[in-house]
């Protein structure tokens, strides 16, 4: 063996974390097994929302003064740095829902997540989206709460067809809420989840599954079964080697995607 390969291997090696995958999801209990699914929150895991919705808050309310680089909380509507408040959020995500150019129809692929996306979906691991967008469902009422108008939940699946994400839309996408998403990976045997809410996070690690969390401001966390990043650029590597091991193990369900 080479020097250069002795050297990338223990650089490897140095870098695995411990126990990961977790002990609970390489042990589950007799005869269970896994879905060869993993389930990815949407914004800031796949797409860059705070950014461009800053811009917007920021000229619409001079006192917002948002700067996500920065942000300590997950929810810009009740950061106390943050100049607006709870309901003038609510009614700001509806303009910016319906802004185009430069709003919600408009936001990046965060770099490189689609060519993870694509290499994870080539390493034979499905993959759904688990998201709760801002109008989850399609009463309209923009005066009671405008967030629950259903505009953003159609902007939402029609900017996953634009981006060209390696997925089936119409039986991909799931609306559902932080507090569901512990329960819908339990239900559908599905062992990781990749998120930036820490709180979504340590609730699926108390079901005893795994999540990795992408790396923001306002994430830091340590908690068995939770696997923050020290890079983006690692999650597909993370992604793969995890399933790999589950299947290595006869853990996972094959031909379910």
């Amino acid at each position: 063996m080479s020097t250069s390969k002795t050297a990338v291997s223990a650089r490897k090696r140095r870098t695995t974390p411990r126990n990961w995958p977790p002990t609970s999801v390489l042990e589950p209990g007799e005869s269970h097994k896994w879905a060869p699914v993993v389930a990815f929150d949407f914004h800031e895991v796949v797409v860059s929302f705070l950014k461009q919705f800053a811009v917007v808050a920021n000229r619409s309310y001079p006192t917002a003064k948002m700067a996500p680089e920065t942000a300590k909380f997950y929810h810009p509507g009740y950061d106390p740095e943050v100049g607006i408040n709870p309901i003038e959020f609510q009614h700001l995500f509806k303009t910016f829902c319906m802004l185009s150019p430069g709003g919600y129809g408009d936001l990046p692929l965060i770099e490189g997540i689609k060519e993870q996306m694509e290499a994870i979906r080539a390493a034979g691991i499905g993959i759904v989206i688990l998201t709760w967008v801002p109008g989850a469902t399609d009463v309209m009422d923009w005066d009671k709460n405008p967030l629950h108008s259903g505009t953003a939940q159609r902007e939402t699946l029609k900017l996953i067809e634009k981006l060209g994400l390696p997925i089936d839309v119409d039986r991909d996408v799931k609306f559902i809420s932080p507090s569901q998403k512990p329960g819908y990976l339990g239900k559908k045997h599905i062992p990781l989840l990749i998120e930036d809410n820490r709180t979504t996070a340590v609730a699926v690690a108390d079901m005893a599954h795994a999540a990795i969390l992408v790396p923001t401001s306002y994430n830091e966390v340590t908690c068995p079964n939770v696997l923050r990043l020290a890079s983006r650029g690692e999650l597909g590597d993370r992604v793969v080697e995890f399933y790999t091991e589950l299947r290595n193990r006869g853990l996972l369900l094959e031909g379910r995607r």
